[in-house]
């Protein structure tokens, strides 16, 4: 009897022991899989926080290229096509150079055409001794013209350099393919004419250019 319940008790024992077991292996499992997830969770945290804390690359803006290009030469120098430079200022300088000189020959026509019609014989203006009221008007107008289409020609210059800066700054990141290629070739094309009434066919050859392009 007594046997029976050591065996019976031993028994009750192993499979505590191994119902134990099961639970701790469950449980272990269970704490590796918490563990696994919080490690991602957590590491993908860590690298959207470094990545909002590398510095991002500064993007090449047409809007801000456009502003610059207020003032003449800045919107080239934003975009570093400073070799424009001197073209944008050879501009302004020529277009300058023609209203200014222009301005100052009209003052002077203007001065002696007024003394012309005003005073008449009594002006002794050096121009009015020279040239008669029409005349002196007649100049006075062409320089008046000449110096208002050179402020109208550097007005259309300072446009220009502001869309030369902002289409600049829209392509500047794009890149031209090594491939790109522009052929430009002779063309000779024989073609047969037969003239009104004759029989006869005359052979021509007209010149030409072909252009091909690859890509």
């Amino acid at each position: 009897m007594i046997k029976n319940l050591n065996a019976s008790s031993e028994r009750s024992g192993i499979k505590l022991k191994t119902t134990v077991l099961k639970i701790n292996s469950k449980i272990s499992w269970l704490i590796v899989l918490a563990f696994l997830t919080i490690s991602s969770t957590f590491g993908q945290d860590l690298d959207k926080i470094e990545k909002e804390n590398l510095p991002q690359p500064r993007l090449h803006s047409p809007k801000k290229a456009t502003l610059y290009s207020l003032v003449p030469g800045l919107g080239q120098i934003y975009n570093k096509k400073y070799w424009k430079l001197p073209i944008v200022y050879a501009g302004f300088g020529v277009t300058g150079y023609f209203a200014i000189t222009n301005g100052q020959e009209y003052s002077k026509y203007n001065v002696a055409y007024k003394c012309a019609i005003t005073l008449g014989d009594e002006c002794t203006n050096e121009l009015a001794l020279k040239y008669d009221s029409d005349d002196l008007k007649t100049i006075r107008d062409y320089y008046r013209r000449n110096m208002e289409l050179s402020y109208i020609i550097m007005g259309v210059w300072y446009v220009l350099q502001m869309l030369d800066a902002t289409v600049d700054a829209h392509l500047y990141y794009w890149e031209v393919d090594d491939n790109l290629s522009v052929r430009v070739d002779p063309m000779i094309q024989p073609v047969s004419i037969a003239p009104q009434g004759s029989n006869y066919q005359q052979t021509i050859a007209p010149n030409g250019l072909r252009i091909t392009v690859s890509f």
